[in-house]
Parts: structure tokens; C-alpha cells; sequence
């Protein structure tokens, strides 16, 4: 019966099941991958702010073939990266300079379409954009005004 199981796609990560969208996309929510090495060491290279506490948390990836990503916001986390008003481009400015993106469209107020330049795993991608989120941080200059 072995030969009936799904062949494990290149970007899944080992004790993550991801959630299936009715169109085919494989969700990683944040939480799920927080815990793996990758996610921890790029939380830990975030700028020390409480509310940047937790960060993976609030995010999302998602993918149906492992190139093409979207990364996904909870609504807490708009105006921490200044995506609550139109018009604003830093994050879509940082994320498509970022050397492992080939393409970056904001589908939405809270999520953008990538394509990556290669294969990668779904705890890398949520690595990637926590690195991303805090390079929108520092060049936002810290937590907005209360």
C-alpha cells in the first residue's frame, strides 16, 4: 500500500501538517513552524521591541509548488509594518530586494504574492520573511505611536 501515499512534496517540513485551501495551496501558519531552527534563529535576529514578541506567530505562508509563496499578516500586525494605509510600499520595496525573491505583487492589504529564486522548504520562507519584517522595522524606525 505504500505506493499509494502522496509523495512528500520538496517543500514540506518534517512534523508540520499543512493546512489544504480549497484551491489547491498548502498553508503554514506561523505558529506551526515557530518552533524549528530556522524560525527561531531569524526571531531571534529581530529588533528587541515587545511588539515584535511572538512575530511568527501573526504570519503565514503558503504554497502549491514550493516557488510560488504568499505571506500572510494577522490584522494586529498591519500597522507594526505600515500596511494598514494604501499607498505603502517599504515592505513590498524590502521583500522584492530580498536576494531569494525573483517577483513580489500585493494581492491584498495583508498578503503578498512571491515567487522565490529556487525550492525552499516552508520554515525557510517563514524565516526569510521574518527577516524581511525586521528590516521594515528598522527602516520604519521602531514600534508605531501608541
Amino acid at each position: 500500500m505504500r505506493w499509494l501515499r502522496r509523495s512528500r512534496p520538496s517543500y514540506a517540513v518534517d512534523g508540520v501538517e499543512p493546512q489544504r485551501s480549497s484551491d489547491g495551496w498548502d498553508v503554514f501558519p506561523g505558529d506551526a513552524l515557530t518552533g524549528l531552527p530556522a524560525a527561531v534563529e531569524a526571531a531571534a535576529r529581530l529588533p528587541e521591541d515587545p511588539v515584535l514578541d511572538d512575530l511568527p506567530d501573526y504570519l503565514s505562508v503558503a504554497t502549491k509548488d514550493g516557488r510560488e509563496w504568499t505571506l500572510g499578516f494577522d490584522d494586529g500586525m498591519l500597522i507594526v509594518f505600515g500596511l494598514s494605509r494604501p499607498g505603502t510600499d517599504v515592505f513590498e520595496q524590502v521583500l522584492t530586494a530580498a536576494p531569494w525573491t525573483e517577483s513580489v505583487e500585493r494581492v491584498d492589504r495583508e498578503v503578498f504574492l512571491f515567487t522565490t529564486t529556487g525550492m525552499l522548504t516552508a520554515d525557510v520562507v517563514l524565516a526569510h520573511c521574518v527577516d524581511v519584517c525586521g528590516e521594515v522595522f528598522r527602516r520604519r524606525g521602531g514600534s508605531p505611536p501608541a
